[in-house]
């Protein structure tokens, strides 16, 4: 057995567990005053509030989306920026490479054509100095032959003991000119 029916048994009548209609009535009349003030000012700013929830959520959301989409932009210029930075620098080393060789080549031209100039200069000094040298000795071996020229002359004239001994002197005279003539050439082309 349930309790309404214990109940009913010991009052004695067989309706005494059921509530009586007036409280019905009242029960019935609280609860759709209750609803009455939930439905009107609780439930609406439930509402709102859920509203106001959502709207947040989702401006969030779409704020969320518009810097992620403005930071991925972002991403991609500045990967753009990198790359013409990159092929930039790039340039800028073929252009320098280029620039060391046109330099050493220039360098090593102007270096060439300097010690061919001092080459030459060298040899014109040197031609100089052989053509100085070779008149000296073309004028004291032309002195020095005019000399025993009027020796051998003189001697000539005079008996033979003085044109063997003028002969002698001539010969002695040639040799000791042409050891000076060696050794002036040799210090010459030293």
């Amino acid at each position: 057995m349930n309790v309404i029916e214990v109940v009913a048994q010991e009052a004695g009548e067989p309706g005494a567990a059921l509530p009586h209609l007036a409280e019905i009535v009242v029960g019935f009349i609280a609860f759709g005053v209750l609803v009455f003030i939930i439905g009107k000012y609780v439930w609406p700013s439930l509402v709102r509030s859920h509203d106001q929830d959502v709207t947040r959520l989702r401006d969030g959301m779409e704020r969320a989306q518009s810097e992620y989409d403005d930071a991925q932009a972002q991403l991609e210029r500045s990967r753009a920026r990198l790359a013409e930075v990159d092929n930039e620098a790039a340039r800028i080393r073929d252009d320098a490479r280029a620039d060391a060789e046109r330099i050493k080549s220039d360098l090593a031209d102007n270096a060439s054509d300097e010690a061919e100039r001092i080459k030459a200069q060298g040899r014109q000094s040197v031609d100089a100095s052989r053509a100085r040298t070779v008149s000296e000795l073309r004028s004291e071996v032309g002195a020095g032959s005019v000399e025993l020229a009027r020796r051998i002359v003189a001697a000539s004239l005079s008996d033979d003991t003085a044109k063997s001994r003028s002969v002698d002197s001539f010969l002695d005279n040639l040799e000791a000119m042409s050891g000076r003539s060696n050794g002036s050439s040799n210090g010459v082309s030293s």
